[in-house]
C-alpha cells in the first residue's frame, strides 16, 4: 500500500512540477532580456480559459491548444508595449495584467464553468495506475515531454547560440549592448511575447490536462510561485526544474497529507515554497557577494538617448 502512495504522490509531482516549470521557464527567458514581467499569474488564466473555450466549442485538442498559447502571447504583448515601447514602470505594468488577467478570464470563462471537457490532452498510455517509474513516466502526457524539450533547447539556446548570448547581453548591459548594435528593443519585445507564450502553454496544461474543467481564480497562484522559482534557480533553466520539483512535491503532497497520518495544516505546506525561495536568495546573497544571477539591467527601462 505505501509503494502505491508513493506512485501516486510521484506521479502527481511531476504533474504538478510541469504546469509550475513550463510558466517559470517562459518568465526566465523574459527576464534574461531584462524584463520582469509580474503578470505571470495573469497569462496563464488566460492561456487556461482560451484553451478551455476553443476545446469545448470545436473539440479539437490541438487548435484549442494553439489558441491558448497565442492568446497569453498577444496578452504578454500588453506588457512588451508599455515597458519596452512606452518605457513605464515593469512592476506596475505586470501587477496590472495579473488583475486584468485574473478578471477577464473569470468574465471570457463565466458561461463555461461547470462544463464537461469531451477532449483533454491524453497521456501516451492507458495505465492509470502505475506501479513503477517506467510507467510514471509513460502516464505523462506530450506536454510533459515537452517541458523536457524545452529545458533542453533553452538551456542550450542560452550557452551556445548567437541568439541567446545577444538575449543575455541585452539584460546584462542594453547600453553596451545597443552600442555593439543589437536591437535592445525588439528583442527584449519578442523575450517578453516568448514568455507569455510559455505561460499560455501552462494555462492549457491547467485546464485540459491537470484539472479538466474551468472556474475562476483557478490558477491558485501558480504565477506567483513560477516567478519564485526563477528566483530559486538562479536563472538557470536545469535548476530551475529541479526547484519545480520541489515545489510541485510540496503542491502534490498538501491533499495527502492525512493519508499519510500527518496532521500539518495545509496552508504551511503552501507557503513552504516562498520561504525557502527567501531563503536561497539570502544564501546566494551572502556566499556570493551579492551577485544572485538575475539579469542586472532587469526591471530598468532602456533609453537610447541615455546611452
Amino acid at each position: 500500500m505505501l509503494d502505491i502512495q508513493l506512485i501516486g504522490l510521484l506521479n502527481a509531482t511531476l504533474q504538478a512540477a510541469t504546469l509550475l516549470f513550463i510558466a517559470a521557464l517562459g518568465e526566465l527567458i523574459t527576464e534574461k532580456s531584462g524584463i520582469l514581467n509580474l503578470g505571470v499569474e495573469g497569462m496563464i488564466a488566460i492561456g487556461a480559459v482560451s484553451g478551455f473555450m476553443t476545446a469545448i466549442n470545436t473539440e479539437n485538442i490541438y487548435l484549442a491548444i494553439i489558441v491558448g498559447i497565442l492568446s497569453s502571447a498577444a496578452f504578454a504583448s500588453i506588457h512588451a508595449l508599455v515597458t519596452v515601447l512606452l518605457k513605464q514602470d515593469q512592476t506596475v505594468s505586470g501587477l496590472i495584467l495579473t488583475i486584468l488577467g485574473l478578471a477577464l478570464s473569470s468574465l471570457m470563462g463565466k458561461e463555461y464553468r461547470g462544463k464537461k471537457l469531451n477532449v483533454k490532452i491524453e497521456s501516451l498510455s492507458n495505465n492509470n495506475e502505475p506501479s513503477n517509474f517506467i510507467e510514471v513516466l509513460m502516464s505523462q502526457n506530450i506536454v510533459f515531454y515537452i517541458a523536457l524539450i524545452l529545458m533542453i533547447s533553452v538551456s542550450y539556446l542560452l550557452q551556445n547560440t548567437l541568439f541567446g548570448r545577444r538575449l543575455q547581453a541585452v539584460g546584462e548591459d542594453s547600453k553596451a549592448a545597443d552600442s555593439m548594435g543589437l536591437k535592445v528593443n525588439r528583442t527584449q519585445f519578442i523575450a517578453t511575447c516568448i514568455g507569455g507564450a510559455f505561460a499560455g502553454l501552462s494555462g492549457v496544461y491547467l485546464t485540459l490536462s491537470y484539472v479538466p474543467y474551468w472556474t475562476d481564480n483557478m490558477t491558485s497562484g501558480r504565477g506567483w510561485i513560477a516567478l519564485a522559482l526563477v528566483i530559486f534557480g538562479g536563472w538557470k533553466p536545469y535548476r530551475t526544474a529541479l526547484g519545480a520539483l520541489l515545489f510541485g512535491f510540496l503542491e502534490a503532497l498538501v491533499p495527502r497529507l492525512q493519508t499519510y497520518g500527518f496532521d500539518l495544516n495545509p496552508y504551511i505546506v503552501k507557503i513552504t515554497p516562498y520561504i525557502i525561495t527567501i531563503f536561497i536568495l539570502v544564501i546566494l546573497t551572502i556566499y556570493k557577494g551579492g551577485r544572485t544571477g538575475a539579469p542586472k539591467n532587469i526591471g530598468i527601462p532602456f533609453f537610447r538617448e541615455n546611452r
